[in-house]
């Protein structure tokens, strides 16, 4: 894990700050940093990518009988978070000279019960962002970015994890940027904003 020599000065100061139940000086500081870099209306840091990608699948109303699309070359939790919800996860191929979803089979895949299709960005590399978009769009089915592993990485000069409605982050110490153990979820719909920030305070709506 990559440190930068910070880490006690500022767990020092949140000691001193005595607020320690998140949400205080350094949670505002790291949201802001990330909707400058996103050029998103709303950032939430949370325990993992796999809670931001089980809060997507509450914002976006998915649940029993939904089906999402995602690559079969991916972590457990893509799968699961969306399983929490009651959905079915519907595995597809990876294109064998990239590793992402297959946009091809994903397309073959698509059914009346499809709600979303999720691209899992591996080592900084994605699928074909534009093309995926107008495959969503197409068939009224909602993108939801797994960009667990894609944070400083872009498409045509656009940061991964800025494509969809919302996406997921993670901030595990395999990863470039960490915490140990956590993630983000990016709202780039203003549409789910208050949502979102209702369900990230666990139920109660803190900003009324």
């Amino acid at each position: 894990p990559y440190l930068t020599g910070k880490e006690k000065e500022y767990i020092d100061k949140v000691f001193e700050n005595r607020f320690f139940s998140g949400n205080g000086e350094f949670t505002k500081r790291s949201q802001k940093l990330l909707e400058d870099y996103f050029e998103s209306p709303l950032v939430l840091l949370t325990h993992s990518c796999t809670g931001a990608l089980e809060m997507s699948a509450i914002l976006c109303d998915i649940g029993p009988g939904d089906e999402v699309i995602m690559p079969s070359f991916t972590f457990v939790t893509t799968a699961s978070s969306f399983m929490r919800s009651g959905a079915r996860p519907v595995f597809c191929e990876v294109d064998p000279d990239t590793m992402m979803i297959d946009l091809e089979d994903a397309r073959s895949r698509i059914t009346s019960r499809t709600k979303a299709i999720v691209p899992v960005h591996y080592s900084g590399c994605s699928p074909n962002m534009d093309e995926l978009m107008d495959l969503c769009s197409a068939h009224s089915v909602t993108m939801i970015e797994d960009a667990a592993q894609a944070l400083g990485s872009s498409f045509n000069g656009k940061p991964l994890g800025a494509f969809s409605p919302i996406s997921a982050i993670s901030f595990h110490e395999t990863k470039n940027i960490h915490s140990g153990l956590g993630g983000c979820l990016v709202v780039n719909d203003s549409e789910y904003s208050d949502l979102a920030e209702i369900v990230w305070e666990r139920g109660t709506n803190r900003s009324a």
